[in-house]
């Protein structure tokens, strides 16, 4: 039997009549019922491409910096500055009329580390024009850094008895100290309340070859659990006293400053607390603060302790004692053989502000406690081929502006999340013009582990193409706002923490349309941890309709009661063109009802987001969604057309029988359909087209290859 015979024995899960078919659909298309939303709806197809990075021109001026220079130099090739600082002066002080020569301004970094103390900030004097731009860049084939770490050096045995004693005993004689003070290192920040609902606060960290190394902890991976709750600690003023399993904590007695990292109440809400007390006899802990979202701890939540010196046993394991100003810590390797750094900055390593035709291109970013770069106003600004890692905040951050972006730029080993873009105007529904494409974000969410994607957009128009995004506790990318389009990125190993969660997520607002997910792969998401809800690999969550995601790989990314496409109290959304590949089930649905979903409209909640945030009842909302207008009719009901399914345990789960379908296709296709081939996922193209499905261009998915890449893949 041949790979095309194999591929048509069908199993048949449903009956006629209900949009999912044992066989090849018919010639003729049975149509959808809601025929008038097919116009209103965005086109799966928008005219989109690659972004076309314009090649620089001749700059009139050049500058040089090098980590040798002197600022007191002409910023020649032979004589450099020191400091970007002294380069964006001497410009200032160049520009005659406030014009630029033609080509404009290159300030080339020639290689090395430059420490920084502050913040480089740009302001509008500062900006370039489209014919003369602005540009800080790497010299050929060098590596400039931008840190805002120390080095520290000069690690010692511990030999205090009283510390020997609170260290576990097989960590003894393996721990070394480091006196900060001795060595000028005094602002040691200090540790905050943080995570879900919290606001954002720099976090000091420790790096070794740049590796982020974990505080001391207990247990050292994964979590125990809320034994008993006595007091749940919900309201302002008071303390969540509970108790917990085992003898460990009462280790802990002596430790001055330890925290707790849990999912006090829902297990998509991080959240840390100060421990104030520990009952050793009576296995209690007592916060030192209350955890009001969600009203307080429960029973059960997961949780860990850290920055105990009691537990530093394991290597890589620290703790620094902020009164003596000393650092415990249990190398994985000989420290004098290895690059360790203290993350220092406490404020963003780049700030644009109100400026226009600026380009940070082949940059290396590295060691605050707070972002990256921060882009606030302006238009034109562009990020390309840069490395931004090993920080304590989101790597970028765009505030307003138009048509700022991102490409080539690798963004990884961050307490937050990639990408943070904010443009656009929702009531007028002016599209920002931003984008992020050819971008590879990783080992993001390490601090604040839920709701800091990879990718968080808000506004009108931001465009997300052949990213890869991976390594994260929780979801990969939030979209918020209208007329996005999110193309062509690989998206796996995502939410393998949290709970209810998806790898791409909207939420919470029914005039959030327009926006597109098309031709992405989402494969391998999903929880280590035996969570109740699950994991998705797109969720529309709390009445989200109107999107539509077309022609998107989704595989091994279903777990518990969610689909790969889950749908929570939405309608309208379009799901066609898409292939489904060994999940549970390929969409799942948690209806509202007419009930709920009239009582939701008539929230202020949505009262607000319907007629103050935006007016739904006038153009442009109402000419560009006229299915606004039937906002109250038909809860529920979403159009599930043309998908294949395929080694799925089940095509849907919990629609009720309410879901318009029309020819999705499930079966049971050879073992080698989905496979890798060159890196993306085997789709034979005559299964595509006797099952009727458009091409799915799969080939395209993902990074590329470009000359304007981050050092470290350029390298590669």
């Amino acid at each position: 039997m041949d790979l095309l015979q194999r591929l048509v024995l069908f199993v048949l899960i449903t009956c006629a009549g209900m949009g999912v078919r044992l066989g090849w659909p018919a010639q003729a298309e049975r149509p959808l019922k809601a025929k008038p939303l097919e116009s209103s709806l965005p086109a799966a197809h928008p005219a989109e491409g690659p972004v076309v990075i314009p090649e620089l021109p001749r700059a009139g001026i050049e500058i040089f910096v090098a980590p040798d220079g002197k600022d007191t130099n002409a910023g020649t090739p032979e004589a450099p500055l020191a400091t970007l600082e002294a380069a964006r002066d001497l410009l200032r002080a160049r520009r005659q009329g406030g014009r630029l020569p033609p080509g404009g301004v290159a300030v080339v970094l020639r290689g090395g580390r430059y420490l920084r103390k502050a913040t480089f900030r740009l302001e509008a004097q500062d900006s370039g024009t489209a014919d003369a731009p602005m540009v800080y860049r790497a010299a050929e084939g060098e590596c400039p850094i931008l840190s805002g770490g120390t080095v520290l050096c000069g690690f010692e045995p511990v030999s205090d008895a009283a510390i020997l004693a609170r260290l576990p005993a097989e960590s003894r004689g393996k721990v070394l100290r480091l006196d900060l003070g001795a060595r000028g290192i005094t602002d040691l920040g200090e540790l905050r309340p943080r995570g879900f609902g919290r606001g954002v606060s720099p976090v000091m960290e420790l790096f070794f070859d740049g590796k982020p190394m974990p505080p001391a902890r207990w247990p050292n991976e994964g979590f125990v659990r809320v034994a008993k709750v006595i007091e749940p600690g919900g309201m302002p003023g008071t303390r969540a006293v509970f108790e917990y399993e085992g003898d460990r904590p009462g280790r802990w007695t002596a430790a001055g400053d330890a925290w707790l990292f849990g999912y006090w109440h829902y297990l998509w809400a991080d959240g840390t607390l100060p421990v104030a007390a520990i009952d050793a006899a009576g296995r209690r802990i007592t916060t030192a603060l209350p955890y009001t979202y969600g009203k307080g701890i429960v029973a059960g939540a997961p949780f860990y302790a850290f920055n105990l010196l009691e537990e530093i046993d394991v290597p890589g394991e620290w703790y620094v004692d902020r009164q003596a100003k000393v650092l415990y810590f249990f190398p994985p390797a000989d420290p004098g053989e290895a690059r360790v750094e203290l993350s220092m900055l406490s404020a963003p390593l780049v700030e644009l502000d109100g400026v226009e035709h600026v380009r940070l291109q082949g940059l290396v970013l590295e060691l605050g406690r707070a972002d990256g770069v921060v882009i606030r106003g302006g238009q034109r600004c562009l990020l390309a081929g840069c490395e931004i890692r090993c920080l304590g905040g989101d790597a970028v951050r765009i505030e307003g502006g138009w048509h700022h972006g991102l490409f080539g730029c690798d963004l990884h080993t961050l307490g937050r999340g990639g990408a943070r873009i904010q443009g656009g105007q929702r009531k007028t529904l002016t599209p920002s013009g931003h984008f992020m494409e050819n971008c590879h974000v990783y080992d993001f969410s390490r601090v604040d582990r839920t709701y800091t994607p990879a990718l968080w957009t808000d506004g009108v128009g931001t465009r997300v193409a052949h990213n890869r995004f991976h390594g994260s506790p929780c979801h990969a990318a939030r979209l918020e706002g209208n007329d996005h389009l999110v193309e062509f990125n690989e998206v796996f190993d995502v939410v393998r923490e949290s709970d209810d969660q998806g790898g791409m997520e909207m939420f919470g607002n029914p005039t959030y349309r327009g926006v597109v997910f098309r031709y992405n792969w989402f494969h391998d998401i999903g929880s280590r941890y035996d969570w109740p809800c699950g994991q998705a690999g797109i969720r529309l969550d709390d009445a989200i309709s109107g999107i539509v995601v077309y022609g998107n790989v989704f595989q091994r990314c279903s777990n518990k009661l969610f689909g790969a496409v889950q749908i929570h109290g939405g309608k309208d959304n379009v799901v066609e063109n898409n292939v489904f590949l060994d999940c549970q089930y390929a969409v799942s649905f948690s209806g509202w009802g007419k009930a709920r979903w009239q009582q939701f409209l008539a929230s202020p909640q949505v009262i607000r987001q319907t007629t103050q945030e935006v007016d739904i009842f006038n153009p442009p909302f109402s000419t560009r969604y006229p299915e606004l207008a039937r906002l109250a009719e038909n809860p529920d009901v979403n159009h599930l057309r043309r998908n294949l399914v395929i080694r799925c345990g089940a095509f849907l789960t919990r629609d009720r029988g309410i879901q318009d379908l029309a020819d999705n296709v499930v079966l049971k296709a050879d073992p080698e359909v989905g496979q890798l081939r060159e890196g993306r996922p085997y789709l034979p193209a005559e299964l595509l087209q006797q099952a009727r499905l458009r091409p799915l261009p799969v080939e395209k998915i993902g990074l590329y290859r470009h000359p304007f890449a981050a050092p470290a893949r350029s390298r590669k």
